[in-house]
């Protein structure tokens, strides 16, 4: 079972940049402290006491509701490796076998380990599909209508900034889960406590796209590692919702993450769409799988 020791040499790999580049800003320690009931790791160390492989998890509940899951603004919940191995699979086993107890457990892969096989585990299988665009594309093959609304941004001149005005940004971001008919957990203090996380690690941002009547067209926010941009949130104004805004906005994130050399990844959707939207910036489609056991 995962332990107070294997969480306190975890943080401390955090802090050694040489490993920055494995790490996921979902399994950061500052996110997880700031997004997580309760979390923990599991550890691979081999015969050098050098840690080979970590298996961050959230948890909450106790004794028969303890349960693995994952929070609602993290993307990932994986596992990941410090060191070439040569069989993944019963190292990832290995971690496996280390979980507390719980009724229920939750996992979403990085794409690496899509291949992973957990059903020995009696884990079950799901196909989860994002969207990325890779930093060296050098070519970004836009719809015919993305490229109109681009331009309609440029002729109109429209402004992105960060944001100013958080609970505006937030009332157009909820409006997006509200027209999907989704309920969301994230709370106006949830997301401006992310939004305050974010600014003090300098790891992401939340963006407005303005007319030139200074209307708020849209909002996203974004979060970032040593490796990827990701899109977590948008919405827009629907008095404006022909003002192409949205794309307007996601070009310009996409073009900042090809100037910082990082992917760009959209955070998937099961929404056909939705999908199409984002295949349309010539975004390529990507399985991930989830991993989820029940007892009950």
């Amino acid at each position: 079972m995962a332990n107070q020791t294997n969480k306190k040499r975890y943080i401390q790999l955090c802090l050694d940049t040489a490993f920055l580049n494995n790490i996921p800003i979902f399994a950061q320690p500052f996110w997880l402290d700031a997004v997580a009931e309760n979390w923990d790791v599991c550890l691979i160390i081999d015969n050098h006491f050098s840690v080979v492989a970590a298996l961050p998890f959230c948890w909450k509940g106790n004794l028969i509701t303890k349960r693995i899951y994952l929070p609602d603004v993290s993307f990932y919940q994986s596992v990941i490796f410090f060191e070439e191995v040569e069989n993944k699979d019963d190292v990832i086993q290995q971690l496996f076998q280390q979980l507390p107890k719980t009724v229920k457990s939750y996992f979403k892969f990085l794409p690496a380990y899509s291949n992973i096989d957990l059903s020995k585990l009696n884990h079950q299988k799901e196909v989860y599909f994002t969207y990325y665009i890779d930093r060296n594309q050098n070519e970004l093959s836009f719809s015919n209508n993305h490229k109109r609304n681009i331009q309609k941004g440029i002729k109109q001149r429209y402004r992105i900034g960060d944001s100013d005005y958080l609970s505006a940004s937030y009332n157009l971001l909820m409006a997006t889960f509200k027209r999907q008919q989704i309920t969301s957990k994230i709370n106006f203090f949830t997301f401006e406590n992310l939004h305050q996380l974010v600014k003090k690690h300098h790891c992401g941002k939340t963006l407005n796209c303005y007319d030139d009547n200074n209307n708020l067209l849209a909002s996203i926010f974004m979060v970032e590692d040593a490796q990827t941009v990701y899109y977590l949130m948008g919405g827009y104004d629907a008095t404006y919702k022909n003002s192409g805004a949205m794309t307007f906005l996601l070009n310009d994130s996409i073009q900042y993450a090809q100037q910082q050399q990082k992917d760009f990844n959209f955070c998937g959707s099961s929404q056909k769409s939705i999908a199409n939207y984002f295949e349309g910036f010539g975004a390529e489609k990507t399985a991930i799988s989830i991993w989820k056991k029940s007892i009950l």
